[in-house]
């Protein structure tokens, strides 16, 4: 039976303390079904393997990428996996980076019981422990390189280790990146009825942000995934 939700990650080093505390914090009795595997390279090499093979199998190619993952992945196939979720950081600095790649990764990964649904967090997946004071402006260079940013959010952040972020806190992070969501596509910083899309969110920092500024406005993806899963936190924030 098709029962086994995947989350993919980007990358090896904080991205499996977050899944360790996703799955610890919100999934509860569902956790032996939740695994994660790690593409440990940036979304654009993702999209050139997808776009090169239209019948990619995305459980092979992770299982491919690392023995971490095979060893996660032993005995599953596709047919075993019935959601798949991506978390991707936005790269715009990367080599081959373009945002008509965005776009078009955001169209064919649109649905979990599908190809998988994509969240892209700007600029990096350190997006989520931002606690910049005046967090409804901060941007960050669009083109740039991340390190800087990754810098500074360790220097400032009172989420230091991933693990030990709390369910307050993380109503805290999920309240304050669907305020920012709904900003960079309205202009307002409150939260709405639903969370935009990935895809409309994106369209917003192309034309309030990336196009006129060559910056991105800071965003977790991470929030939208938890708030558009476990529907009832968003009507408790």
């Amino acid at each position: 039976m098709a029962d086994i939700i995947l989350l993919v990650f980007e990358g090896e080093r904080t991205e499996p303390m977050i899944f360790d505390n996703l799955k610890k914090t919100f999934f509860g009795s569902e956790t032996n079904s939740i695994i994660h595997a790690t593409y440990n390279a940036e979304i654009y090499q993702l999209w050139k393997r997808v776009r090169d093979d239209e019948f990619l199998d995305l459980i092979e190619l992770l299982r491919e990428r690392d023995g971490r993952n095979r060893t996660r992945l032993e005995g599953i196939e596709r047919d075993h996996v019935s959601q798949i979720f991506l978390f991707f950081d936005y790269e715009g600095h990367a080599t081959g980076a373009t945002d008509e790649k965005i776009e078009k990764m955001l169209v064919h990964f649109d649905e979990e019981t599908e190809n998988g649904k994509l969240y892209i967090s700007y600029p990096m997946v350190e997006a989520f422990k931002d606690t910049t004071p005046d967090f409804r402006n901060h941007t960050v260079p669009a083109k740039h390189n991340r390190d800087n940013y990754k810098g500074q959010v360790a220097k400032s952040t009172v989420y230091q280790d991933p693990r030990k972020i709390t369910l307050t806190n993380w109503k805290t992070i999920i309240s304050e990146n669907l305020k920012k969501g709904n900003f960079i596509v309205t202009r307002s910083y409150a939260p709405s009825a639903s969370p935009p899309s990935q895809n409309i969110i994106f369209e917003g920092q192309l034309t309030n942000y990336i196009r006129p500024q060559n910056q991105v406005a800071v965003l977790s993806g991470i929030p939208f995934f938890i708030v558009e899963y476990f529907e009832d936190y968003l009507r408790g924030l």
